[in-house]
């Protein structure tokens, strides 16, 4: 990759690589989902390319964080389906840009900062340097951070432009030791709702299965979840300029796993794959097939099977990733804000980022201060 030194300026040695040993993740805190992450560059692109931005102090290896370069994409997918309609034309090939994404896509959608930093070690001025590293790269034309609002202070003060995008969804069953304990803890209605969903699954004649395992040692299994995949993505609402990479197959078949599968006549309508991090579960990926999977309620049912294995294993929280659907609240989920941050190298991009693309990207969801919030109806 053409990287250049990071400058003198940085007190830190900031490097690129494609490799994180388990030392490394270890000496930054990283868990399983860190892990789970480092499975995926094998399988980059020369549209979508992993790699690592790593901080040094003198030798000792303070700061990760996982870096997904988009190469020359049309910035108006990400924009609302009416707005990219009529910009799209417009700026024709002076929509194609280079960027740099660092969030946590590939890490269970972690409803946290992608930064890792090794304790005692300055966060702030760790995240400083790489950002500076960064966008002093050439061929580099943007970059986007995803953090919690308690990280993201830092940004406002290095050129970026912040705005609320997708909150990330947490199901807590801290406390919980049986279903009925947690579903003591929701309202009427979505007890009612939870109950008439699983009826109607198991009147069906549905039952949900588990995997435990490498994904690509059951190749039935692995068969269904890409056939699911592709059936979401060609239903998705949102544009997902990463998925040749996080769901290519390859990069699926190399996960071990929990794997939830709703099954209907014997055929897998819908799944759910999971890890467990700490004292959480959380969801990497999931898919349904939508022709048959609706009227069965398939979703709402391995979302609930989540929650049912989630305290089984006495952990404490099931994390489903953004708030992308209405039966992730259903389900009786809290939401954890997230700030993106963003930075463009032309002043005329940045000024038009600012004023146009922001406000329209579909996971646009309200500038700093004047979040919209997410309601509690059902």
């Amino acid at each position: 990759m053409p990287f250049r030194k990071s400058p003198p300026e940085s007190p830190f040695r900031i490097a690129n690589d494609v490799d994180l040993t388990a030392d490394e993740r270890s000496a930054v805190g990283g868990g399983a989902a860190l892990a789970s992450c480092g499975l995926y560059f094998p399988f980059s692109t020369h549209d979508t390319e992993l790699f690592w931005a790593k901080a040094y102090d003198g030798e000792r290896l303070v700061g990760v964080v996982p870096v997904v370069r988009l190469r020359k994409r049309k910035a108006t997918d990400m924009l609302r389906p009416a707005v990219r309609k009529w910009l799209g034309p417009i700026l024709g090939p002076l929509s194609r840009k280079t960027t740099l994404l660092l969030d946590t896509a590939f890490m269970a959608y972690d409803a946290r900062s992608p930064f890792f930093t090794a304790p005692g070690a300055d966060g702030k001025a760790i995240k400083r340097a790489i950002s500076s590293f960064l966008k002093k790269q050439k061929k580099v034309d943007t970059i986007w951070i995803s953090e919690p609002p308690d990280e993201a202070p830092w940004a406002a003060s290095e050129k970026y432009h912040q705005f609320h995008t997708l909150p990330m969804v947490q199901v807590v069953v801290e406390g919980c030791k049986t279903l009925d304990d947690y579903l003591a803890t929701l309202n009427r209605n979505r007890r009612r709702n939870f109950r008439r969903e699983r009826d109607l699954f198991t009147k069906a004649g549905g039952t949900i299965e588990r995997y435990e395992g490498v994904v690509a040692d059951n190749p039935p299994l692995h068969d269904s979840i890409m056939k699911c995949l592709g059936s979401s993505g060609d239903h998705s609402q949102f544009n997902v300029p990463y998925n040749d990479v996080l769901t290519a197959r390859g990069a699926i078949g190399v996960q071990r796993q929990t794997v939830l599968t709703a099954t209907l006549g014997g055929q897998v309508i819908g799944f759910m794959m999971l890890l467990s991090d700490g004292d959480r579960l959380m969801q990497t990926h999931g898919g349904l097939d939508y022709v048959r999977s609706h009227e069965v309620k398939a979703y709402h049912n391995l979302i609930s099977a989540g929650i049912e294995l989630t305290i089984e294993m006495g952990l404490k929280m099931l994390t489903l990733g953004p708030m992308t659907n209405e039966t992730k609240r259903r389900a009786g989920g809290t939401f954890r804000p997230i700030v993106s941050s963003l930075w463009n190298k032309l002043p005329g991009d940045a000024f038009f980022a600012r004023k146009v693309f922001s406000k329209n990207f579909e996971v646009y969801r309200g500038e700093l201060g004047a979040m919209q919030a997410e309601g509690d109806e059902d």
